[in-house]
């Protein structure tokens, strides 16, 4: 009798432990099934409303300590804007091929862009970040560059690679000789502009209208905010509308004639 007994109280208590062990397992499970969100608000909640606060003084050291890594991360974004307002120019059939007389070619192409882009690179060196920018705007160029490559049927990888090598010594070349003249005087200047992107013997007035062209662009690039200039916010002018580029031809003949009246007057 007693042993019944033993037996049944045994038999209760393991029944208890099971529904006390089955409780906890239901809560258990409850708890992997809440949302990761819930959880995180639960655990580190130090507000009324629920939500973890980070405090202003650490806020501030991880603002600090990341706030340098965000240009180089803006960079691509950036120079790709800049670039694009960069091959917006409309004079490259008008003045470049027709006044000009240059071919039709990717190297044509690739010489006029150089002068936009080292327009843009100019007012560029003035920001903080100028490094992480223009070489943004750098990259956007020659990836163009690259993809007109391609475009035009050059399949080669290794062509590409070595045209590519090309252009980076052309480019470094243009970009130090148009900063010399930027730097000294509208007579070095005109040097660069004739060596690098007119080479004709006739085209001085196109030269010169060039030189005009630059002066007056970064003046207006000067002017415009460096927000603006950072997102593309801003357009070149035209060669054409310079003293010298749309009435070049026109400005020649009078120059002759004038000569010419001057020879008629010492020979007279």
């Amino acid at each position: 009798m007693n042993r019944g007994l033993l037996v049944g109280r045994a038999v209760c208590q393991h029944r208890a432990r099971s529904e006390v062990v089955g409780r906890a397992l239901a809560q258990h499970r409850a708890c992997i099934e809440l949302p990761v969100k819930h959880f995180a608000r639960a655990t580190y909640s130090t507000t009324p409303t629920g939500r973890f606060v980070l405090p202003e003084k650490y806020a501030n050291m991880i603002r600090s300590a990341l706030q340098r890594f965000v240009p180089r991360y803006q960079g691509p974004a950036i120079g790709l804007s800049i670039y694009t307002s960069c091959t917006a120019h409309p004079d490259f059939d008008a003045f470049w091929l027709t006044q000009c007389r240059m071919p039709h070619t990717f190297q044509t192409w690739f010489s006029t862009t150089t002068l936009y882009v080292w327009l843009a690179m100019v007012r560029l060196r003035a920001s903080p970040h100028a490094k992480h920018y223009m070489q943004g705007l750098i990259d956007a160029f020659f990836r163009d560059a690259e993809a007109k490559m391609r475009a035009s049927g050059v399949t080669s990888g290794r062509i590409v690679n070595d045209t590519l090598k090309d252009l980076v010594s052309s480019f470094k070349g243009t970009v130090m000789s148009l900063d010399e003249g930027f730097a000294t005087s509208d007579a070095v200047l005109a040097a660069a502009v004739w060596r690098n992107l007119v080479p004709e013997d006739e085209a001085v007035l196109q030269v010169d209208a060039v030189v005009r062209f630059v002066r007056e662009q970064l003046s207006m690039l000067d002017a415009c905010e460096m927000e603006d200039v950072l997102a593309g916010r801003f357009q070149f002018g035209s060669v054409m509308g310079v003293d010298g580029g749309k009435g070049g031809d026109k400005a020649g003949e009078k120059a002759g004639e004038k000569v010419g009246d001057e020879d008629t007057k010492l020979s007279g």
